[in-house]
């Protein structure tokens, strides 16, 4: 019965509007460094691509929720600094 109860949803991200986006914000806050927060997997739109397009439009930092967050952006050649916003276990 639950099956019938649900609808088919899914999010369409155009990258093209996160750049628009960027542009719009560095408009408003003028030459102030802007950080890109890509946790949860960008809010479950690729935090890979999102922090391409970040990074490619003059986002210098970017911000992940955990230890294999950060990881899989320096996994896809992502060299810029990141911020860990959650609890870094002591063992590392």
């Amino acid at each position: 019965m639950l099956k019938e109860t649900l609808r088919p949803v899914w999010a369409e991200i155009d990258l093209s509007c996160i750049k628009h986006n960027i542009t719009e914000i560095k408009r408003r806050v003028g030459n102030t460094p802007i950080v890109g927060v890509v946790k949860a997997d960008g809010y479950g739109h690729g935090a890979v691509e999102v922090s391409r397009v970040l990074l490619d439009n003059d986002v210098s930092t970017l911000a992940v929720a955990t230890l294999s967050e950060a990881i899989q952006l320096r996994d896809a050649d992502i060299t810029c600094p990141i911020i860990m916003l959650g609890l870094t276990p002591w063992h590392y």
